[in-house]
Order: structure tokens, then sequence, then C-alpha cells
């Protein structure tokens, strides 16, 4: 059933999920720098600034396709994960890494598992103390990551979906799917997409920001 789900997930990808889910759960700035589309649960630890024992602590209690979720204070200056944890993290099965810090040893590092990280960083660390322990929520990216909730992650960026909502936002990306290849199959007769989708033919201009309603129906652009 996980791993079904994790498939699923996976090929649905972060964008359609992120509009299902009311265009809430994106996290900012993550990238995915090491293997392919991962999804699955998250395992959770928040770490203080060039202090990396965090990982060392949810990796000795990771399951099997799982995907370790790293807040961190360091804004992507060090390194906190590198060859060494890579590799336990693929001993212990997990499907993949979050990391809101940089990561070292990228040359090194082939899946699985896949690691999205903010960047790039031989910057070392100490091993001490942790700022959240494991599996307490945490922000990563701007969202809040909790137990239970799914992660998803591709070249798009990384999104998370909340327990107890995971259920309807999956269901509400089916549709979008189906609606959006509908549109596809249109877009290939040669229909435009102001036709499509009935957009206006002469915009008012405007300074004001766009606002991101909970638009389940709309289709991306």
């Amino acid at each position: 059933m996980v791993d079904a789900l994790a498939t699923e997930l996976a090929r649905i990808g972060v964008a359609t999920l992120h509009e299902a889910a009311g265009r809430r759960g994106l996290m900012r700035g993550l990238r995915l720098l090491v293997g392919g589309p991962f999804a699955g649960p998250a395992l959770t630890v928040a770490l203080p600034a060039g202090d990396n024992l965090g990982i060392h602590l949810a990796l000795e209690v990771a399951e099997p396709g799982s995907v370790i979720c790293v807040g961190s204070a360091g804004g992507g200056i060090y390194g906190v994960i590198g060859d060494l944890l890579f590799e336990s993290a693929r001993a212990r099965g997990v499907a993949g890494l979050l990391i809101e810090d940089g990561i070292r040893d990228l040359g090194t590092l082939a899946p699985p598992p896949s690691l999205a990280a903010l960047s790039v960083s031989a910057q070392g660390t100490i091993k001490s103390r942790v700022r959240t322990g494991v599996g307490s929520g945490i922000a990563l990216g701007g969202a809040f990551v909790g137990t239970g909730d799914w992660i998803v992650c591709d070249h798009d960026g990384a999104c998370v979906l909340p327990a107890g909502e995971r259920e309807d936002i999956v269901a509400r990306a089916r549709l979008r799917e189906t609606k959006e290849a509908g549109i596809r199959d249109r877009l290939k007769t040669g229909e435009s997409t102001t036709q499509i989708l009935g957009l206006p033919e002469n915009a008012v201009p405007s300074l004001r920001p766009a606002v991101s309603p909970a638009d389940e129906g709309s289709p991306r652009h």
C-alpha cells in the first residue's frame, strides 16, 4: 500500500498535488540534486546551524520508504550530509531526504536514495545538539511538516500533504489529471488556451499582485 501510494504520488508530481491542495504546502528553495522523483511518509528532525547530529539520530530509527525531513537554521551554509550519512540512508532503505541546508560530496552521491537540498557546501559541522527532536513537527522551507504527513519531491520542488487531508488531495489531483488530459487533446486540434479556458481576450492592466485562491478546479497554465 505504501509503495503503491508513493509511486502514484511521484508520478502525479508536485505541481499538480500543490494545486490540488489549494496551492498550499510548497517548500521554498529545495531542489532535487540526487536521483529522481520520490514520495513517502515524513520522518522529521531540526538542526541548529552547523550541527548535523539530528540526521544521525533520525537514521537510527528510519523505516524503509520514509523521507528524512531535515529543518535547519544553517540557511544553506553548511554541508550537513555527505557520502557517509548518504550511505547510511541507503542501507536503511529511505526513499529520499529533504535537507534545508547544504550537502557535500555531491560528485560521489548516486541514488538510491534521492536527495533535495538548498545548496552544495563543503562547510563542515559538529555533532552535539538538535533543535527539535526526531519525530516532532518542524518548519521546512516555509511549510509545516508533522508525523504522518507525506512528502512528494520532483524537479519542480517539494511539497507536504498533511495526514488528515492526503486522501482528499489525491482525489482532487486525479480529477485535475483527467481534466488536463482533455484540455491537452483539444490543444492538439488547434484550439487556443483562451478558448478552452474561457479567458478574457482584453485583460485590464494592473499593478496589483496576483491572488492565489484555493481553486483546485482551474488548470495550470
